[in-house]
């Protein structure tokens, strides 16, 4: 039972109804408030029995009535004949009053409301409420006389009580609406963040909010509401008006409940997940400020190198040392001590030599370490590069094997039309094996350096256009316009002209394999500031979501789809072989442009 009341009171649709329900039992308190000020109710008769003691008696009757005859002695005008209280005043040479030919005894009798001044001194009468009158400053020299009959007395009395009987049911209406209020906010502020699945406390998006600011929210809702509410109510308003004034305050009250429940709710959330306060613009910026400052003498940055670590903290030390020591000096030096003086520098001398020497043992110990790396890093790569190239040498032998026994039975005239067939596509597999074979090998031996070279003066020209030449039947078959732009003088350089074709021949065939069909591939030569720089660029038939050093990466092919064959080597053995050469080998990506850019230094 306990298990099935948990789950119903953690779900998200009990909880939102709760919320709903909260919302309009708020949303009913305030209408009840409006209600009682609607109706000119004063609610200071909940619990003051008597008006005469009543604070808005004394305020909104005597301390107006005081006003009035106060401006009538300054002015020496009349109090308005509309007031409800009798009054005598005599400065000993004028009198003023409404109750002509009346003495002392006559207010007097009016024993609920009477207030004198005579000689200097405020007396009231045995059930009046002072009021604060007796504090009004008045000249020795006056008299005044002021008291409420008790008719007028009376009346109000019987107006109070009215009040009072409208209020009473209004305290029990709005208490019970109070506690309900707080019942359902306490259930809402304890079952916010629980689920069904766990006790754990699960945050929202909005919790990302930082605390602080979340909390000044509630400053301008407060604003709106107060603004909103005194825009919509005045008093004297009609019976239609105060319904649509109802009305009106009645949904920005829901509002502004809503926005704050959701603050109030998410400030809970944090605090019992431990964020409220750590989840603040303050506290991440003095976190962030003293973390700062601690990570300057705390070395964490160096954590993972234990050389550089010992360096840091030796440094921390001297330094702080070497300030303490200065300081000494400067101690002794204000204190004229001559001998204690001679200290300090002598200490100092001492740290320098320690931290010298510290740091001395750590750069070889550094050092060895750097060239034991570096040498195991040369030797893997010189272990890469042998496996590679012997893998390469050794399937050489067989592969040949298999190419001349497939190309002998190829030659076979008793071949069925499906063995044919079967025979044609060994023969071109094997024949695409052997070239990724002999890119492997070459690629191998121009990354070990140890390949041949036949240096020579060329012209660049010459051997684009004879590229271009031999590859004349895969540009026909690739459906793709070749546009060249050479100078008319030659360029010469001096480069390996077998290996340069190779670079050319794969850049070329690079970009029939992968360009857009019925776009164009550009080549280009020009001579700029002393170098001969050739590019070949093409439109993608892919999208190109790879940077340039990936492609030059080995067996990396932009077409991942692979619609094409290839074996990813192509434009890293060209950028291995310029290099070889002497010469640069640049990839350039522009949205769809692909771009090969080869430079050499002329040879003059």
């Amino acid at each position: 039972m306990d298990i099935k009341l948990k789950n119903i009171s953690r779900k998200k649709s009990t909880k939102a109804a709760v919320f709903i329900l909260t919302v309009i039992m708020i949303t009913l308190t305030v209408a009840q408030f409006q209600f009682i000020s609607y109706n000119d109710i004063i609610p200071e008769s909940l619990i003051i029995r008597e008006y005469s003691k009543s604070e808005y008696f004394l305020t909104q009757e005597v301390r107006n009535a005081w006003y009035e005859i106060n401006s009538m002695m300054e002015n020496r005008g009349e109090v308005p004949e509309y007031a409800h209280y009798y009054y005598f005043i005599s400065d000993g040479e004028k009198t003023y009053s409404n109750v002509e030919g009346k003495d002392k005894n006559f207010f007097k009798q009016f024993d609920k409301a009477f207030y004198s001044y005579e000689k200097g001194t405020w007396t009231i009468g045995e059930n009046t409420n002072p009021g604060g009158i007796t504090n009004f400053y008045v000249s020795e020299g006056y008299t005044i006389y002021i008291s409420y009959p008790d008719e007028f007395m009376n009346e109000k009395q019987q107006e109070w009580e009215e009040s009072r009987e409208i209020l009473v049911p209004f305290a029990v209406r709005v208490g019970a609406l109070a506690v309900i209020i707080l019942i359902l906010i306490a259930f809402l502020m304890f079952q916010t963040g629980k689920n069904q699945l766990d006790d754990e406390i699960h945050l929202t998006k909005i919790d990302s909010i930082f605390s602080d600011v979340l909390f000044l929210f509630f400053i301008p809702l407060a604003a709106f509401w107060i603004i909103g509410i005194s825009n919509l109510y005045y008093s004297g308003m009609s019976h239609v008006r105060q319904m649509y004034s109802t009305l009106w305050i009645g949904i920005l009250t829901a509002f502004i409940s809503v926005m704050c429940g959701i603050i109030l709710l998410s400030l809970t959330r944090k605090a019992k997940a431990g964020r409220l306060f750590k989840h603040t613009v303050m506290y991440s910026v003095v976190y962030r400020i003293c973390d700062f400052f601690k990570s300057l003498f705390d070395g964490r940055m160096f954590e993972r190198y234990p050389l550089t670590k010992s360096l840091f903290y030796r440094q921390l030390v001297f330094i702080t040392s070497s300030a303490f020591l200065v300081f000494l000096t400067f101690l002794f030096l204000l204190l004229y001590v001559p001998l204690l003086v001679l200290i300090p520098p002598v200490m100092e001398i001492v740290i320098i030599y320690w931290y010298i020497k510290g740091n001395n043992k750590t750069f070889e110990d550094i050092n060895k370490g750097f060239n034991e790396s570096l040498g195991e890093q040369m030797k893997a790569e010189r272990m890469k590069i042998a496996l590679v190239t012997n893998v390469s040498h050794d399937l050489k032998t067989p592969l040949t094997s298999i190419i001349s026994y497939v190309d002998l039975l190829s030659k076979e005239e008793s071949l069925s039309e499906t063995v044919r067939d079967y025979v044609n596509v060994l023969s071109e597999k094997s024949n695409r094996l052997k070239n990724i074979v002999s890119d492997l090998f070459d690629l191998a031996k121009s990354t070990s350096g140890d390949i041949p070279l036949e240096l020579e003066s060329l012209d660049i020209k010459k051997l684009i256009e004879q590229t271009l030449a031999d590859m004349e039947d895969e540009i026909e078959k690739s459906n793709l316009q070749i546009k060249t732009k050479l100078p008319e003088n030659s360029l010469n350089i001096y480069s390996d002209g077998k290996k340069l074709y190779r670079v050319f021949q794969n850049v070329i065939d690079n970009a029939l394999k992968y360009s857009l069909a019925g776009t164009r591939v550009y080549v280009e030569l020009e001579e700029i500031d002393g170098k001969a720089v050739a590019k070949i660029k093409n439109t993608a038939a892919y999208e190109m979501d790879f940077t340039a050093e990936e492609i030059l990466q080995r067996f990396s092919r932009g077409d991942k789809s692979r619609t094409t064959e290839g074996s990813g080597l192509g434009l890293s053995i060209a950028e291995s072989f310029t290099n070889v050469c002497g010469g640069k080998f640049k990839v350039e990506i522009d949205g769809d442009l692909f771009k090969v850019q080869i430079s050499f230094n002329l040879d003059r």
